[in-house]
């Protein structure tokens, strides 16, 4: 069936819930809070209770080959021998059991690795295009009212860079692209970086910077960190040359990404697996939490596949003894196709050692062809590769299939629901959001531009068509009137056609512990207001079903309590 597009303003439509109030979630997260535990006629609690005061935790960052190892290895094979990951595929629900930071309506709780952002309320284009600096004196990137001072370089690695203090006393780091490829992955990096921003990721202040070579000076002290032997004093000499070797160099000047080096104290990169062990707001582990299972769909949208432990940061923030630890995801130049000095075509599509695709290249002795053999860079209208765009296309894109470059313990956790929730933040952004978004990359070529905005589209288009087939895209259910209203986001957001969809319903008596008796005939509907009666005491179940015409969709269940909220949620 051909997408249906619908009007602006439907997409933008968010809504929480009619009664959802605002709470804190006191003690440790409890983990399948939308499926498990006795009702409660009160206000949800959208925020976790992890920001206690504690101890400054030690430093800690694994090296990055023990680290390949275990995740290579250890781990996926811990994961293929356990019997119970094998019977709860067979429940459709996903390999391990529910998530872990998400409150009674199946929503993920705002706290230290999250805040909910575009997924449950319209996003100002301002707060989505500056990120992390909006509202903030960052907005325009490192001061310029006197020249940058170079406090440090390398020239490890790929590319250069390096560590400037502006007149604020803000230390940046300033990224470029590859010789080979200039305006790539820096653009991706701007570009990405804000995407997570505004699905809710806490990220780093990453901003494209132009500049000249006055705007550089060299500070006293500085030193080169070379690829191999001692490090070098910098000098102006020196620094022409590293700035000419970048080839960054475009008709308005020196082009970069500029990252803001974070407040607080760096404690190293979070693991996928487990919880740090002395920090004790860490209460869930992180393959448990939705924010981090989720992370495939977002990665899966913009061929993030470099989604390793050492591209994430722990930071402490606040006064020793007082403070808390915030969880960051760093580093987005390896994203929308781009990485280092040449693109590779199968970063998406197969683990960096994936045993499976290897045996069947072996036994059908390379008959069959991997669908991103035939993957190649995209041209402009006169058939000439966009320079500044690496291997990223919807055509072989298959939402369900993507992998990253390590396999990812909590990644390898997505369930149904997870799914879902990821695929509903997807969608929540528009065509025009997406081309603010690709617009504040500064590409230089409005090709390149429009191809990125077009193919962004694309893979949203892909990723929501996939979850919302298996799951019940029916969400924001809202108690008023004596009826219960419900967004279905399949035909608000031009997935289904309002045409051939009808909905169906039925009702009964809950008990505390979710048990439910008396349910009536199903009922059917063709909008999203339903009848429904608030108890007098006690609790009442609504369960409510989709048809498309050519296929019925799963159940979503909520229960609604005497206040006349709706006090929990279940698919």
């Amino acid at each position: 069936m051909a997408r249906i597009r619908p009007k602006p303003a439907d997409r933008r439509r968010r809504l929480l819930p009619a009664g959802a109030l605002t709470v804190l979630l006191l003690g440790p997260v409890p983990g399948a809070l939308a499926d498990a535990g006795d009702l409660r006629d009160g206000p949800v609690a959208w925020y976790a209770d992890d920001r206690r005061p504690i101890p400054v935790p030690a430093f800690t960052e694994p090296g990055l080959v023990p680290y390949s190892v275990t995740s290579f290895l250890h781990r996926p094979f811990s994961r293929f021998w356990h019997p119970g990951r094998a019977l709860r595929r067979l429940g459709d629900d996903g390999p391990a059991g529910p998530a872990g930071d998400v409150n009674a309506l199946d929503e993920v709780l705002d706290s230290a690795w999250f805040t909910n952002r575009i997924g449950l309320g319209p996003l100002a284009d301002e707060e989505l295009v500056q990120g992390p600096a909006f509202g903030t004196e960052l907005v325009d990137g490192p001061d310029r009212s006197e020249p940058w001072v170079i406090i440090g370089a390398k020239t490890a690695g790929v590319t250069p860079g390096f560590r400037i203090r502006d007149a604020r006393g803000d230390v940046w780091l300033l990224k470029f692209d590859p010789p080979e490829h200039p305006g790539m992955t820096i653009r991706a990096g701007v570009v990405s970086n804000l995407i997570f921003h505004a699905l809710g990721y806490n990220v780093p202040v990453d901003q494209l910077v132009v500049f000249a070579r006055e705007d550089l000076t060299v500070g006293e002290g500085a030193e080169i960190k070379l690829p191999r032997g001692p490090a070098l004093p910098l000098t102006a000499a020196n620094l022409d040359s590293i700035l000419a070797a970048t080839r960054s160099v475009f008709p308005d000047g020196y082009h970069a990404l500029a990252s803001r080096y974070l407040d607080g104290e760096v404690l190293g990169p979070f693991d996928d697996e487990g919880r740090r062990p002395d920090d004790p707001n860490d209460r869930v582990d992180h393959q448990d939490l939705r924010v981090l299972r989720g992370l495939k769909v977002f990665a899966a949208w913009l061929n993030h596949f470099d989604t390793k432990r050492h591209n994430t940061l722990d930071v402490y923030e606040g006064e020793p003894g007082q403070g808390f630890v915030r969880h960051y995801l760093i580093d987005f130049a390896s994203t929308l196709g781009a990485f280092g000095d040449e693109p590779v075509k199968r970063f998406g599509y197969e683990f960096g050692v994936d045993v499976f695709p290897i045996l069947g290249r072996w036994l059908t002795l390379g008959l069959v062809e991997d669908p991103w053999v035939a993957l190649e860079r995209p041209r402009d209208s006169q058939g000439r590769i966009l320079d500044e765009v690496g291997l990223f296309d919807v055509e072989t894109f298959e939402p369900e299939a993507w992998k990253p470059d390590l396999p990812h313990s909590a990644m390898a956790n997505l369930d149904r629901r997870d799914g879902y929730w990821a695929a509903k933040l997807v969608s929540s952004f528009t065509d025009r959001q997406l081309e603010l978004l690709v617009d504040r990359g500064g590409y230089q070529d409005p090709e390149a531009a429009a191809y990125l905005t077009a193919t962004l589209a694309g893979r949203r288009d892909r990723i929501a068509s996939y979850w919302f087939d298996r799951v019940a895209p029916l969400d924001f259910f809202r108690a008023e009137a004596g009826c219960v209203t419900f967004s279905d986001l399949g035909v608000e957001r031009g997935y289904a056609d309002p045409e051939t969809t009808t909905y169906r319903f039925r009702t009964g008596q809950a008990s505390p512990d979710r048990e439910v008796a008396g349910w009536s005939a199903w009922t059917e509907s063709a909008g999203t207001s339903i009848p429904c009666e608030v108890p007098d005491e006690g609790f009442s179940a609504l369960e409510v079903q989709v048809d498309r015409g050519d296929r019925r969709l799963g159940t979503v269940r909520i229960y609604l309590g005497a206040s006349g909220r709706v006090v929990a949620l279940e698919r």
